[in-house]
């Protein structure tokens, strides 16, 4: 699960709110950083890239001046506004909305043909329900040095000075002494959500259903962030998907595409059965009507193409057979061969002249002459 922003949230990273002070900024990041450390987690592959997340988020939210200016940056114009009007009018803490998250939900092929419901459990951060997001113990809190307990700190001076959100304090005009035992000081804790997920018949790879109020829990009355539940079609090992039909390659002998005969054919509402017709050529396809995936417009089809397999692995016996059986085929059993030949014996220009007499023409560099392979 990973947030559904393109800058990383330093915030979230260290699972606290904007309004965290320096100390509850300093344990988040402690807490962070040994439970991600790649000495800590040596079968992860990822454990080093949220680790160095956890000290690029820690190195800009424990300077007060790269704070401000991330803070600045990740406010649109009109909460830029309201923060300052809301200093001007003396009121420190700032409202702030939960951010989006995204789960990544994996299915089965069957699944999107039919639909599915999907019971999905995801981490989350939430206040302290202990400490109320204070991150201080029962007796854990003193006046803020930086601002004398009043949330704020002011640029400049005169009548044209601003105030500010204490960046010591998160404007809470208070610090922690001794943490909070629940959350290390930190006055989030992280907690395993679970939800029910109803996806309905013909969800395809990509889609995402949103669901209202289930992401981040919001700041100072801020209303909770979205959760996007992105689907991912799991490989079929037998079909693949393309737009809203079902595609199957289905291998045959090469007696029974000669002959012709009956095959089983698997499709996402069972085993049919599908004539072959005899002298079926490799890469015919067929099609079964209603057997793919649904759309606005009804359901599409399954296209089952054929695939004539060579036999292999032949032992005397068979491989004599087989000679035998190719002497006595004649030119009308092979159309497209003989086609073919005669193509080739048709004057056509250039290149039934160089291929009749050799003579001098366009020739790729590396060509082995006699044998008409081309080296790459």
């Amino acid at each position: 699960m990973t947030l559904y922003v393109s800058e990383p949230d330093h915030y979230q990273i260290l699972g606290i709110t904007p309004t965290a002070t320096l100390e509850q900024i300093k344990a988040a990041y402690r807490r962070q950083a040994l439970r991600h450390h790649p000495d800590k987690n040596p079968d992860s592959n990822d454990a080093a890239d949220r680790f160095k997340l956890c000290n690029e988020a820690f190195a800009v939210l424990s300077d007060p001046a790269r704070r401000s200016e991330y803070d600045d940056r990740g406010r649109g114009v009109q909460d830029l506004a309201r923060d300052i009007i809301g200093d001007l009018l003396g009121r420190r803490r700032r409202r702030r909305d939960g951010k989006d998250l995204q789960f990544n939900l994996h299915i089965s092929l069957q699944e999107s043909i039919e639909g599915t419901h999907k019971q999905i459990d995801f981490p989350a951060t939430q206040s302290c329900t202990t400490c109320r997001g204070s991150g201080a113990g029962p007796t854990g809190r003193v006046r803020c040095p930086s601002c004398n307990g009043r949330g704020e700190i002011r640029d400049g001076t005169g009548l044209l000075s601003l105030p500010r959100s204490c960046p010591r304090c998160g404007g809470q005009g208070v610090m922690v002494t001794s943490p909070c035992k629940a959350c290390g000081g930190v006055g989030m804790v992280e907690q395993e959500r679970m939800y029910s997920v109803k996806l309905p018949p013909g969800v395809r790879q990509g889609d995402v259903k949103i669901i209202d109020g289930q992401g981040e829990q919001g700041v100072e009355g801020g209303r909770p962030g979205d959760l996007h539940i992105v689907v991912h079609v799991d490989p079929h090992p037998l079909m693949e998907a393309e737009g809203e039909n079902l595609v199957l390659d289905l291998p045959v002998s090469l007696a029974l595409a000669a002959l012709g005969g009956v095959v089983d054919v698997p499709t996402p509402d069972g085993v049919v059965r599908m004539k072959v017709p005899a002298g079926t050529q490799s890469g015919r396809v067929f099609r079964l009507r209603g057997r793919g995936l649904w759309s606005g417009t009804g359901r599409g089809d399954e296209l089952v193409r054929v695939v004539v397999e060579t036999p292999t692995n032949l032992d005397p016996d068979g491989r004599q057979w087989l000679r035998s059986f190719g002497d006595s085929c004649g030119a009308d059993s092979h159309p497209r061969c003989r086609e073919f030949q005669e193509q080739l014996r048709a004057p056509t220009g250039a290149l039934h002249s160089t291929l009749q007499t050799g003579s001098p023409g366009p020739r790729a560099s590396g060509s082995s002459g006699s044998t008409g392979e081309t080296k790459r």
